[in-house]
């Protein structure tokens, strides 16, 4: 809009000095022309605004009347970066001098003048808004930066605070069976033989109560651990522990897509098969890479492990094969391995349950 107003004004000086022409023919015939090619000049490729250009120049050694518009093709001329056309363009008012009056000059001079001010003006205040528009995108890529390493700095702090958390969890489970587990333990053995050796009826009785008590708080004692432990198992740390022992030798690639509601038997079941897939990785795959995800499904968890490696035929006969058949019958699931020329790949499926 910035060029359409400077050349509304440029062109409103070339019709003041086309005023000083008797016949209106002529005149209003060069503007028609000058304004066409201005218009294809600004409205089209680089080539086509070229011939245009040429075009207009040419025209003001043809016709006297075309000098007249010289300072509407300066302005076309400087805004397309062509100013030795502009150059070209004074050549004409030299030859043609005689044909104006001073008037018509003077006019002629003071709208050269005003197109390249304008000009200058504009073209300044569209590099000004580009370095604006430049400088706003730049603000916001940083902004959307900054909101994602915020996002991610809560997620590692949650994630720290996460397994901070497990942490101390095994470690009081582990105080609470190391400790009280064996003094209730001892305190049920010391008991029981008091039972055995004690004849007295009534201390029987008491003894058995005690011993009932002793049991069910051990009972209690052992829940609270298990649940404890339950709780504490992250299946991430857990992958990513096992993977590292072979990350010097393979390019590992981790996928996880999971909820923590995961079960913990599914847990240590994924976390059981999924070290010795690697372990026969490391023996046998002659492969450098090791693919896993654990995924779960709307209806089932998924254990996916392959690598590129070169495979042989697959027999039953080996302890690790067994091992992860009888690991994934445990859990209610089913597994699949084979064996392509792209490698090994061993497919662990389980269901979920309703009491999930």
């Amino acid at each position: 809009m910035n060029w359409l107003a400077d050349k509304a004004v440029v062109l409103l000086l070339c019709i003041v000095v086309l005023v000083g022409y008797a016949d209106f023919s002529v005149p209003v015939i060069a503007l028609l022309i000058t304004v066409f090619l201005s218009a294809v000049s600004q409205s089209f490729s680089s080539k086509v605004s070229l011939v245009s250009e040429i075009l207009m120049a040419v025209s003001c050694f043809t016709e006297p009347v075309f000098c007249c518009m010289i300072p509407l093709m300066i302005y076309d001329f400087f805004r397309d970066k062509r100013q030795w056309l502009s150059a070209c363009s004074a050549f004409p008012i030299i030859i043609y001098a005689h044909c104006f009056s001073v008037f018509q000059l003077a006019l002629l001079l003071c709208g050269a003048v005003i197109s390249f001010i304008l000009w200058y003006k504009t073209a300044r205040l569209e590099e000004a808004e580009k370095e604006l528009i430049m400088t706003r995108d730049d603000s916001e890529e940083m902004n959307l930066l900054l909101q994602q390493k915020n996002k991610q700095l809560c997620e590692n702090q949650d994630n720290e605070i996460k397994l901070a958390t497990m942490k101390e969890r095994n470690r009081i489970a582990r105080e609470i069976h190391d400790n009280v587990g064996h003094m209730l333990t001892r305190s049920i053995l010391q008991v029981g033989a008091l039972i055995i050796v004690n004849k007295d009826d009534a201390q029987r009785e008491s003894l058995l109560s005690l011993k009932d008590t002793l049991d069910n708080a051990m009972t209690s004692i052992r829940n609270s651990v298990h649940k404890l432990h339950d709780d504490s198992i992250d299946l991430r740390v857990a992958v990513n522990d096992a993977v590292k022992p072979i990350q010097s030798r393979f390019k590992v690639a981790c996928e996880y897509d999971f909820s923590e509601s995961m079960p913990k038997k599914v847990k240590l079941g994924f976390v059981g098969i999924l070290r010795e897939c690697l372990s026969n990785t490391v023996k046998h795959s002659g492969g450098d890479s090791v693919k896993i995800s654990v995924i779960e499904h709307p209806g089932f968890y998924k254990l996916e492990v392959s690598d590129n490696g070169k495979c042989g035929m697959i027999t039953d006969s080996g302890i690790g094969l067994s091992t992860m058949r009888e690991r994934a019958e445990d859990m209610g699931g089913i597994i699949n391995i084979s064996a392509t020329e792209k490698g090994f790949c061993v497919v662990v499926s389980v269901p979920k349950t309703d009491k999930e």
